[in-house]
C-alpha cells in the first residue's frame, strides 16, 4: 500500500493546488486504467485535496465547491497580511476532524443507519428549510432571495446541459472571478509568515463541525460550505478564523463520512466514492484501513499545505495584485473552456455576472448556493410528482 498512498499524496496535492481539478476527475481516468491498489489512491488522493484545496482559494481567490465560502473570511486574513494564517486554520480543521472522526468510527456505525432512514423521509422538506433559513439572515431578504434564484437557474440549467464539469464553469464565474477582478484594483498587501492562535472555542467549533458535517453528509447538494454558514448561523459564532476552521473540518469530514455512508447504506455523495463503490469497495477491513492510512499521511499531507502556502505568500510578495489577479482570471478560465468546452465557457461568463451581484448589491456570497440547492430541490419535487 505504500506506493499507491504516496501516489494518493503526489495526486492529491496536484488536484488542490491547480484550481478546477477536482479528485473526481482524477478518479474517471484512474477507473478506466488497470493500477494496482487503485482505490487507495483515489481516496488517499480525495484526502489529501481537502488538505491542500483552500491554499488556492484563500491565496487566489479561486474557489473550489467545497472550500469557495473561505473566499470571505481569508480575504479578511489578507488584507492584513495574514493569507498564510488562515490557510494554517483550514489545515487545523482538516487534521483534527481526521484524528476525532477517526476515533469515533465505531459510534457511527451503530447510529448511520436509524438516522438515515430517519432524515431520508424529510430531505425534501429540510432543503427548503434550509433555502429559506440562509435567505432570511441575509439583511435585504429580497436582492437576496432575487439573487438565490437567479444563481438557481444557471445552476438548473448548467447541470442539465451536457456539457463536462458544470460544477467547475458556474463556481469558477460564481466565485473565483468576481473575486479576481475586485482584489486586481486594491493595492498589493506585503503579506507575512504569521501562526494562529488556537483557542479553547476553536476545539469547540470542530467537536460541533463532526455532527453538522455528519448530519449535512446525508443531504444531498448540500456540502462544506453550506454546512459551514448554517452551523456559523445557528451557533452565533461569528469569529472569522473558527469559520476557516470549520471549513477544513467539513471539507475533510466530508470525504470520510461519505466513505462510512458507501460501507453501511450503499450510497455515494460525491464522484471519487462513486467510482470507490463502482470498484467493488464493501469490505469493513477496507474502511478500517483507509482510516488507518489516512491517518499516516497526516504529517506528509501537513507539511505539503505549509510548504506551498509559504511558497504562495513568496509568490504574492512578488507579484503586483493586478497581474497576479489577471494570471489567475486566465488560468482558470483556460481550465474551463479545455474541461468544459465553449458552452461551459459561456455558463461561466453568464455565472460571473450573477457572481459580482452580492458584491454590488452588499449581500452574501451565501445565496448563490442557490446554484445547487434549487436544482436538487427541483429533482425531489419531479420524484414525488412522478
Amino acid at each position: 500500500m505504500i506506493i499507491p498512498t504516496i501516489y494518493g499524496i503526489i495526486l492529491g496535492t496536484i488536484t488542490g493546488l491547480i484550481p478546477g481539478v477536482h479528485p473526481n476527475l482524477v478518479a474517471t481516468v484512474l477507473s478506466s486504467v488497470n493500477v494496482d491498489g487503485i482505490i487507495t489512491i483515489i481516496f488517499i488522493t480525495a484526502i489529501a485535496h481537502t488538505f491542500l484545496n483552500t491554499i488556492p482559494t484563500i491565496h487566489l481567490s479561486s474557489p473550489d465547491p467545497e472550500s469557495a465560502l473561505a473566499l470571505h473570511p481569508s480575504q479578511e486574513y489578507s488584507q492584513q497580511g495574514k493569507a498564510h494564517e488562515a490557510v494554517l486554520l483550514t489545515l487545523v480543521g482538516s487534521v483534527l476532524s481526521l484524528i476525532f472522526l477517526s476515533a469515533l468510527i465505531p459510534l457511527t456505525f451503530k447510529i448511520i443507519k436509524p438516522t438515515f432512514y430517519t432524515i431520508e423521509k424529510i430531505i425534501p422538506l429540510f432543503l427548503l428549510l434550509t433555502a429559506i433559513f440562509l435567505i432570511l439572515h441575509q439583511k435585504n431578504k429580497l436582492i437576496a432571495a432575487g439573487i438565490f434564484i437567479v444563481s438557481g437557474a444557471i445552476g438548473f440549467i448548467a447541470l442539465n446541459s451536457q456539457i463536462n464539469e458544470p460544477l467547475l464553469a458556474i463556481f469558477t464565474g460564481l466565485f473565483g472571478i468576481p473575486s479576481l477582478l475586485i482584489n486586481s484594483e486594491k493595492n498589493k498587501i506585503e503579506q507575512k509568515i504569521t501562526e494562529p492562535e488556537i483557542t479553547q472555542q476553536s476545539l469547540s467549533t470542530i467537536t460541533k463541525s463532526l455532527f453538522f458535517g455528519s448530519f449535512f453528509s446525508f443531504l444531498p447538494s448540500v456540502g462544506p460550505a453550506q454546512a459551514a454558514t448554517i452551523q456559523t448561523t445557528i451557533t452565533k459564532n461569528n469569529s472569522k478564523g473558527d469559520y476557516l476552521i470549520l471549513t477544513g473540518c467539513l471539507n475533510t469530514v466530508n470525504i470520510l463520512f461519505s466513505l462510512v455512508m458507501l460501507i453501511e447504506l450503499n450510497k455515494s455523495r460525491n464522484g471519487a466514492v462513486a467510482v470507490i463503490r463502482d470498484l467493488g469497495f464493501t469490505s469493513l477491513s477496507e474502511l478500517f484501513d483507509l482510516f488507518a492510512l489516512s491517518l499516516i499521511i497526516l504529517f506528509p499531507c501537513t507539511l505539503a499545505c505549509i510548504l506551498f502556502s509559504r511558497t504562495f505568500v513568496k509568490l504574492r510578495n512578488n507579484i503586483s495584485t493586478k497581474k497576479l489577479s489577471r494570471a489567475t482570471i486566465l488560468l482558470i478560465s483556460s481550465i474551463t473552456l479545455y474541461l468544459s468546452g465553449i458552452i461551459g465557457f459561456g455558463f461561466m461568463l453568464i455565472s460571473s455576472v450573477i457572481g459580482y451581484l452580492p458584491y454590488r448589491l452588499n449581500t452574501s456570497k451565501t445565496v448563490l448556493m442557490g446554484s445547487l440547492m434549487i436544482p436538487t430541490l427541483i429533482f425531489y419535487a419531479k420524484l414525488m410528482l412522478s
